[in-house]
């Protein structure tokens, strides 16, 4: 039975469409069981996620084809790619990631591309994202490939130190004053700025940018916000059955 595409809006048949790119959540088929999403939407009880988790109402299969240029260019940097990532340093602390030349549109419309699918999903580990008037101008983005400036759907990023971390919600956060989504790629936290306001100088000098290098701020797993949530909610979750 066809139904609407939630981009182009053409009656078609819809696909099982991922909103994060199933290789972000490094499935390998020889495991004997399958991976589990645990979360912390009320009444929602942990699920096996054999393919990774994807929408059934949600993108016909050209949309998704556009979709998979971005989605195969942010998993060959942060997934495939990770050990020719450069290590930054100040002085002798670690302090973060980073490459002094990228594809600077594709990895920014690869990140609008999951921030959009996540607004428009039904599925509930998307529920507290919620772009209102703000989704026209990211859609519209998609749409004309336009990535914009370093002020458009501003993007900073950080990494956790650790590759075998797990899948969290994304959510909706005040930083300095600005709304941002916060989302979780394994273990690439994305900061996308859906605040009309600009930057202040001291996100400016983080943000990705034209020209500029990709710069990912290292995080500490160990003893950070998000494996304690894991922890709690793999706990919670109760036994695989």
């Amino acid at each position: 039975m066809n139904q609407t595409c939630k981009f182009c809006g053409r009656e078609a048949k819809l696909i099982e469409a991922h909103v994060i790119p199933r290789s972000f959540f490094r499935l390998d088929p020889s495991d004997r069981l399958p991976a589990r999403l645990a979360t912390n939407v009320e009444g929602r009880h942990a699920q096996n996620i054999p393919k990774g988790i994807y929408d059934r109402e949600l993108l016909c299969l050209p949309c998704e084809r556009q979709f998979s240029e971005w989605d195969d260019y942010g998993a060959e940097l942060f997934v495939r790619g990770w050990s020719s990532i450069d290590t930054l340093v100040a002085g002798t602390e670690h302090v973060g990631y980073g490459l002094p030349s990228y594809d600077y549109d594709k990895l920014k419309l690869f990140f609008l591309s999951v921030l959009w699918r996540a607004h428009a999903s039904a599925h509930t580990m998307f529920a507290k994202i919620d772009l209102g008037v703000r989704e026209i101008a990211l859609k519209q983005s998609l749409i004309d490939r336009n990535a914009g400036d370093l002020q458009h759907f501003g993007v900073v990023l950080e990494a956790f130190d650790d590759e075998n971390v797990g899948m969290l919600n994304p959510e909706t956060e005040r930083i300095e004053g600005l709304r941002f989504v916060r989302m979780y790629l394994g273990h690439i936290i994305v900061f996308v700025k859906v605040d009309s306001q600009p930057f202040n100088d001291s996100l400016d000098h983080v943000a990705m940018g034209p020209g500029k290098p990709l710069a990912l701020l290292k995080k500490a797993f160990r003893g950070s916000r998000e494996r304690n949530a894991m922890l709690k909610l793999v706990k919670n979750s109760g036994p695989q059955k």
